[in-house]
């Protein structure tokens, strides 16, 4: 296995301290995810993990009127709890979101 050159390791850093995630940095490094990992936990281990997934499509603010909806009894299903949100948020939504 050979090592890293100060180069790679300074450009994975910096790639880290930006919020980069570590498959996006492998796959533009060609450097492995473990490697990256690693190298990670070695040398910044006070960064936080990425959160990884998708963002969320409701807000706080959506979600309470999701309840509001349901508790005042405006709506009777998830269907139309879903209705009522995608119009709001303009995006289209599943009722199991």
């Amino acid at each position: 296995m050979r090592s890293l050159s100060t180069t790679q390791k300074n450009t994975i850093l910096s790639q880290l301290d930006a919020g980069h995630s570590i498959c996006s940095i492998a796959s533009t490094t060609g450097i492995s995810t473990a490697t990256i990992s690693r190298l990670r936990s070695k040398e910044c281990s006070s960064l936080q993990k990425s959160t990884g997934g998708r963002s969320a499509k409701l807000s706080s603010a959506n979600i309470c009127h999701a309840i509001h909806l349901i508790s005042t009894q405006k709506a009777e299903t998830a269907v139309q709890v879903t209705k009522s949100l995608s119009n709001i948020i303009n995006q289209p939504l599943h009722p199991s979101t």
